[in-house]
């Protein structure tokens, strides 16, 4: 009976695994379409709500090995020769003292900001800060669209990535909320540092834009590093990633019609 309860249970699971599987051929058939559209191709009919898609890829650092890219690696200092980012899932946890980076790319075409605040045990959170845009990188642009790669920290940064740390004993997770607004912000005004927000402005957008969310992930990509396509589009603001080039790591699907601004939040969580 047991044994029969432990097959029926891995069955399902793997029924599971396979539809998410199909579930994100899916849409990264959407996001490739919307990256050949972006480079100039004939337009193709995307899928259901396909356009309200953001991708995102968190990068762990870790010291470069040899077989890693050369090109894609990223300089260290501190007794560490370079660095390598590899993928990994939206909810792995997170030890004080890891290295993170963290890629962004939109299906649909608007203008991008990045909210981080510290979350607490309880629920509560920390004063939000606007990290991007920032006029320390390309004089504040955040127009977005398919295949055009932001990544926080910039390379142009320094460091180049964040380094977990726990402000205090009970912090859980530091909250990057994630938003794309079909015209800029007229009530923003960026500076060369991160701009502090109210708690009421965040939750005011919170409340206009949020929708129901679906996110998967690319099991099989966990731990692929960084390449040399990415790093170049995260270098130069007029190379897009091209249709057959490496898809986000994290997908979102958003329910937003077109349109409408697109808002989600990535905790970054930290291992207890």
């Amino acid at each position: 009976m047991k044994l029969s309860v432990v097959f029926l249970m891995a069955a399902a699971l793997l029924a599971q695994e396979e539809a998410e599987e199909g579930a994100r051929q899916l849409w990264n058939s959407s996001f490739r379409k919307q990256r050949a559209t972006a480079q100039g191709a004939p337009r193709a009919a995307p899928a259901p709500g396909g356009e309200a898609l953001v991708g995102v890829t968190l990068w762990l650092l870790r010291e470069s090995r040899p077989g890693d890219e050369p090109e894609a690696q990223l300089a260290a200092r501190g007794g560490v020769a370079a660095w390598t980012p590899v993928r990994m899932e939206a909810d792995t946890p997170l030890a004080e003292g890891q290295r993170v980076r963290v890629g962004i790319e939109v299906a649909r075409a608007g203008y991008l900001y990045v909210i981080d605040r510290e979350q607490y045990a309880g629920g509560s959170y920390g004063a939000p800060h606007l990290i991007f845009p920032s006029l320390r990188l390309a004089g504040g642009q955040n127009e977005v669209k398919a295949g055009r790669l932001v990544e926080i920290p910039s390379l142009e940064d320094n460091p180049r990535y964040f380094t977990i740390r726990m402000s205090r004993p009970d912090q859980v997770a530091e909250v990057l909320t994630v938003l794309v607004t079909p015209q800029p912000l007229a009530e923003i005004k960026i500076g060369r540092s991160p701009l502090p927000l109210s708690a009421e402005q965040v939750k005011a957008w919170e409340q206009r834009w949020g929708a129901k969310v679906e996110r998967l992930e690319a099991k099989r990509q966990v731990g692929r590093p960084y390449t040399k396509a990415e790093k170049q589009a995260a270098t130069l603001q007029t190379r897009l990633l091209a249709h057959d080039e490496p898809l986000p790591q994290t997908l979102y699907r958003l329910e937003a019609k077109p349109g409408e601004a697109l808002l989600l939040s990535v905790p970054l969580r930290i291992k207890r």
